[in-house]
């Protein structure tokens, strides 16, 4: 396993195709060239809505039979997801596409996805909205966020998460890599790129 991940960038010339992902910056590096990238790579795709994945250009050791945990490889790529919107918060933005699918993407790409998914408050569901009176109230984890709502029972998880998933998908919050991780307004992160126009 990787105990601490390399921050300089691997000697090997980088290509789109293959697995040549072994540094934050080759990770970095790949999100620049494809500007909005998968996590993982799903179970099933068209090749019409195909996106790049992280998973797939990372070059690490893959699960052997027998092996536990999740493998080296699965590893690497979700402290890659964590590390790079931490160490490259001026550049790289961590959210998710509709449907839920996990992404990182530029700046510059996020722009455009805002236009095409951000929704007021008044468009989502009311569990939703009862995340969102939270973290208008102060940031907050996950784990407050879902005691303060009253989601206190383990069936009440999955719909917590379906919640801060609108929440997110809506660009009405936006997961800020601190330790823990904590979600703000998306708008008091991106105050000045993402506000709506007045008038």
């Amino acid at each position: 396993m990787h105990s601490k991940m390399p921050s300089k960038r691997s000697t090997e010339t980088a290509t789109p195709a293959g697995r040549w992902v072994r540094t934050v910056e080759d990770a970095l590096e790949f999100v620049r060239l494809v500007g909005l990238c998968l996590i993982f790579a799903p179970n099933h795709a068209s090749k019409r809505d195909a996106l790049p994945s992280l998973w797939d250009v990372v070059d690490a050791p893959d699960k052997l039979p027998g092996d536990h945990g999740f493998g080296e490889r699965a590893g690497f790529v979700w402290r890659l997801k964590n590390e790079l919107p931490l160490a490259y918060a001026d550049e790289i933005f961590y959210g998710k596409l509709r449907g839920g699918r996990a992404m990182l993407c530029t700046l510059e790409r996020l722009r455009e996805l805002y236009q095409r998914q951000q929704q007021s408050a008044d468009a989502v569901s009311r569990e939703a909205c009862r995340l969102l009176e939270i973290v208008k109230l102060r940031p907050i984890t996950s784990g407050d966020l879902r005691l303060d709502a009253g989601f206190h029972q383990p069936g009440d998880r999955s719909r917590f998460e379906r919640a801060l998933q609108e929440l997110q998908v809506s660009f009405l919050i936006a997961r800020v890599d601190v330790e823990p991780d904590t979600w703000f307004l998306f708008d008091a992160v991106y105050p000045d790129l993402f506000s709506r126009p007045r008038g």
